[in-house]
């Protein structure tokens, strides 16, 4: 919020939306096997995703086990799905993804406030912790708005009163920041993130200066 404090046409701002997208995308896959789909005519081309969750309904055992397959054939294969050989070497050949392929740990981020600091880590003292929030396993969004802290102007339209007193307005949520604050974001290293997020994840603000 006008950090270096070279602009003299606003007194502040407020962000009433963040929203933590990660940078990695996995989609699922485009065909299952297992004891319920036994049997199903599939058809494949190049690059598309099997996922053998059950290895004891095929005619021949996959190369690599249970697991993720892309199959990696230059034509078009047509034919049951458990009859298909789920291995690699072959002119119609799969390759082996692993078992947890797509797999997204959950991680939590936390943001904090500064004032009156322009280094990029804060010494101590010189930040408040405004709120965490986690990124599900397997989830590629979420939105940071249930934790925001409730703005002093009420909303004059219908919303969910669900808490409130016969009386109590409803009111939108946001971070008021003075000119020269800051917010920072961060991986809180815990569990599977001790070395952060490698893929890394944006981090989209909305609001407005006043």
């Amino acid at each position: 919020m006008d950090a270096a404090l070279q602009e003299d046409n606003n007194s502040g701002g407020v962000v009433d939306s963040i929203t933590i997208s990660r940078n990695d995308f996995y989609r699922g896959p485009d065909y299952t096997v297992n004891a319920s789909t036994s049997g199903t005519v599939i058809s494949l081309v190049s690059g598309q995703l099997v996922f053998i969750a059950a290895t004891g309904v095929l005619a021949t055992a996959p190369g690599s086990g249970y697991g993720y397959y892309t199959y990696t054939g230059a034509t078009t294969l047509t034919g049951v799905n458990t009859a298909l050989v789920y291995s690699g070497g072959t002119s119609s050949g799969f390759a082996y993804n692993g078992v947890a392929y797509g797999y997204q740990p959950a991680v939590t981020f936390v943001f904090y406030q500064t004032r009156g600091t322009t280094v990029p880590i804060p010494a101590s003292g010189d930040y408040r912790v405004l709120f965490a929030k986690t990124l599900p396993a397997n989830s590629g969004t979420v939105d940071c708005s249930d934790l925001m802290p409730q703005l002093a102007a009420p909303v004059a339209q219908a919303g969910n009163t669900t808490g409130l007193g016969s009386t109590a307005p409803l009111r939108n949520k946001g971070i008021y920041l003075e000119r020269g604050d800051r917010i920072y974001v961060g991986v809180f290293p815990d569990g599977p993130n001790i070395s952060g997020y490698t893929p890394g994840a944006h981090i989209v603000a909305q609001g407005g200066f006043f």
